[in-house]
């Protein structure tokens, strides 16, 4: 027989809580019954450890019985309610390269969005947001004031409308009254719009016409690609008028290395309505590039070998807007 000559009874330490979370009543005693009150908010009044969930600051009273001993302690379980949290900007589609503002509003004493990056002002609540891919804003809050020791959450999705890249074309150079067909190109969207309008015969078309007089040096054309979203990307193109009669010019090197500068050999035919062709020859007079295709050109290779650095011979000719042959021999110099 175990004699005893008293219990004890230890309900734990006083505790905190969040509004509407419930918490275990871990009893510390060798008590072989119990009571426990008030028994409402537990789901078991006569159990060691009862889960309790109150709605508002409670002392509950545990009597613990062993034969003819008895104990008793109190515990209190605070009840402090949840910080709040509301972005109040609905889920959005924006333009790649576009922003929008986070707006929201909260209870508590910190709040912080995640993740931080494309964000303008990370430390503010209305943030402006600029992301370039889809992006799920977080905006997490916490009181450190109430005593509820969890943080809530609200979220944004910011859908990215892929950036529409434009290429209006390479820069180029035409004669008085030449008439020559620009070509721009998009990844997306079909709206097109030629800035500004002058010696072209239409501007919402991808390949307008251009025709420009002996009194213009050049203009700088913009074209705008509109998809129907609104979403827009854009692109220049300068157009030089070369005051002189047609003419095919073929750089003087070029330095194929793969950097996108440069890389190309090839003709800009200035008045020419006709590329016959253009050739590559080395020193021993072997042929090794021949096009007759406007806008293609030489990468330094024969036969997929890339070739040394040294001086090469070029020969070109096309016909002029006039109807006239044209016919140019010269060296351009590969730089590796």
């Amino acid at each position: 027989v175990n004699v005893v000559n008293y219990i004890t009874v230890q309900a734990g330490p006083d505790t905190t809580i969040c509004l509407t979370d419930q918490i275990i009543l871990r009893t510390n005693t060798i008590a072989s019954s119990f009571s426990w009150s008030p028994s409402t908010t537990l789901n078991n009044a006569t159990i060691k450890n009862p889960i309790a969930n109150p709605t508002a600051n409670t002392t509950y009273t545990v009597i613990g019985n062993l034969g003819r001993c008895q104990a008793t302690d109190q515990i209190t379980v605070r009840v402090a309610p949840y910080p709040q949290v509301n972005i109040t900007t609905r889920d959005t589609i924006i333009c790649y390269g576009n922003r929008v503002q986070l707006n929201a509003n909260y209870t508590g004493t910190e709040f912080r969005w995640s993740p931080t990056n494309a964000l303008v002002n990370t430390n503010g609540l209305n943030p402006l947001a600029g992301p370039t891919r889809n992006t799920i804003y977080i905006l997490t809050v916490r009181d450190t004031v109430s005593g509820c020791p969890k943080s809530v959450r609200d979220s944004v999705r910011i859908q990215v409308i892929p950036n529409i890249i434009v290429n209006a074309g390479r820069d180029t150079m035409i004669v008085p009254d030449q008439s020559l067909a620009l070509a721009a190109t998009a990844s997306s969207g079909n709206q097109f719009n030629w800035t500004p309008s002058l010696g072209l015969n239409n501007t919402t078309i991808y390949n307008p016409i251009v025709q420009l007089g002996n009194d213009i040096d050049s203009i700088l054309y913009r074209v705008r690609v509109t998809d129907a979203g609104g979403c827009y990307g854009e692109d220049d193109i300068l157009v030089k008028v070369l005051k002189s009669q047609p003419d095919i010019l073929v750089p003087s090197g070029f330095t194929p290395n793969g950097d996108g500068k440069n890389d190309i050999l090839k003709p800009i035919p200035v008045g020419i309505t006709e590329l016959q062709y253009f050739r590559i020859y080395n020193r021993w007079g072997q042929l090794l590039f021949s096009t007759s295709q406007q806008g293609i050109g030489w990468d330094g290779r024969y036969n997929g070998i890339p070739q040394g650095s040294g001086t090469y011979v070029f020969v070109t000719q096309g016909k002029d807007i006039y109807g006239k042959p044209v016919f140019r021999k010269g060296t351009a110099v590969l730089i590796r």
